[in-house]
Protein backbone atom coordinates (compact mmCIF):
# COMPACT_ATOMS: atom_id res chain seq x y z
CA UNK A 1 0.00 0.00 0.00
CA UNK A 2 1.69 3.15 -1.23
CA UNK A 3 0.89 6.45 -0.08
CA UNK A 4 0.74 9.28 -2.50
CA UNK A 5 3.76 11.94 -1.92
CA UNK A 6 3.02 15.33 -3.09
CA UNK A 7 6.06 17.52 -3.34
CA UNK A 8 5.68 21.19 -2.62
CA UNK A 9 7.66 24.34 -3.62
CA UNK A 10 8.86 26.47 -0.85
CA UNK A 11 10.31 30.32 -0.98
CA UNK A 12 12.92 30.80 1.95
CA UNK A 13 13.61 33.81 2.69
CA UNK A 14 17.24 34.49 5.00
CA UNK A 15 18.54 37.36 6.43
CA UNK A 16 22.45 37.50 7.65
CA UNK A 17 22.80 39.82 10.48
CA UNK A 18 26.27 40.30 12.15
CA UNK A 19 27.29 42.30 8.95
CA UNK A 20 26.59 46.62 9.08
CA UNK A 21 24.75 45.87 5.89
CA UNK A 22 22.33 43.15 6.09
CA UNK A 23 22.04 40.57 3.36
CA UNK A 24 19.00 39.18 2.23
CA UNK A 25 18.85 35.71 0.37
CA UNK A 26 16.06 34.13 -1.01
CA UNK A 27 15.67 30.63 -1.86
CA UNK A 28 12.92 28.37 -3.71
CA UNK A 29 13.58 25.01 -3.42
CA UNK A 30 11.06 21.64 -3.73
CA UNK A 31 10.68 19.57 -0.52
CA UNK A 32 8.16 17.06 1.09
CA UNK A 33 8.34 19.48 4.47
CA UNK A 34 9.09 22.78 5.69
CA UNK A 35 11.52 21.23 7.61
CA UNK A 36 13.06 19.69 4.86
CA UNK A 37 12.74 22.96 2.86
CA UNK A 38 14.84 24.35 5.67
CA UNK A 39 17.05 22.09 5.84
CA UNK A 40 18.22 22.62 1.63
CA UNK A 41 17.84 25.89 2.14
CA UNK A 42 20.46 26.21 4.89
CA UNK A 43 22.73 23.83 2.56
CA UNK A 44 22.20 26.06 -0.29
CA UNK A 45 23.12 28.86 0.89
CA UNK A 46 26.08 27.89 2.90
CA UNK A 47 27.79 26.22 0.14
CA UNK A 48 27.04 29.18 -2.33
CA UNK A 49 27.85 32.06 0.07
CA UNK A 50 29.73 30.21 2.43
CA UNK A 51 27.45 31.52 5.30
CA UNK A 52 27.28 29.83 8.54
CA UNK A 53 23.87 28.81 9.91
CA UNK A 54 24.56 30.31 13.05
CA UNK A 55 24.18 33.55 10.98
CA UNK A 56 21.05 33.46 8.97
CA UNK A 57 17.86 34.04 10.41
CA UNK A 58 14.70 32.78 8.63
CA UNK A 59 12.22 35.26 7.73
CA UNK A 60 9.61 33.28 5.90
CA UNK A 61 9.06 30.51 4.87
CA UNK A 62 6.41 30.61 2.20
CA UNK A 63 4.63 27.65 -0.12
CA UNK A 64 4.31 28.92 -3.82
CA UNK A 65 2.86 27.43 -6.79
CA UNK A 66 4.82 26.33 -9.34
CA UNK A 67 4.61 29.11 -12.02
CA UNK A 68 6.07 31.56 -8.78
CA UNK A 69 9.55 29.32 -8.80
CA UNK A 70 11.96 31.84 -9.93
CA UNK A 71 14.90 29.30 -10.91
CA UNK A 72 14.31 27.77 -13.95
CA UNK A 73 15.76 23.89 -14.00
CA UNK A 74 13.18 24.30 -10.81
CA UNK A 75 10.32 25.84 -12.48
CA UNK A 76 10.70 23.30 -15.51
CA UNK A 77 10.52 20.16 -12.85
CA UNK A 78 8.00 21.40 -11.02
CA UNK A 79 5.86 22.35 -14.03
CA UNK A 80 6.43 19.27 -17.10
CA UNK A 81 5.42 16.18 -16.06
CA UNK A 82 7.70 14.64 -18.40
CA UNK A 83 10.90 15.45 -17.09
CA UNK A 84 13.18 12.44 -17.32
CA UNK A 85 16.27 12.25 -14.80
CA UNK A 86 19.05 10.76 -16.06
Amino acid sequence: MSKDVQVKNFRITFLRKPLKNKIKYEVDVRALTKEDALHQAYSRIGSKHKAPRQLLQVKSIKEISAHDIKNNILKEIATDDDVKIH
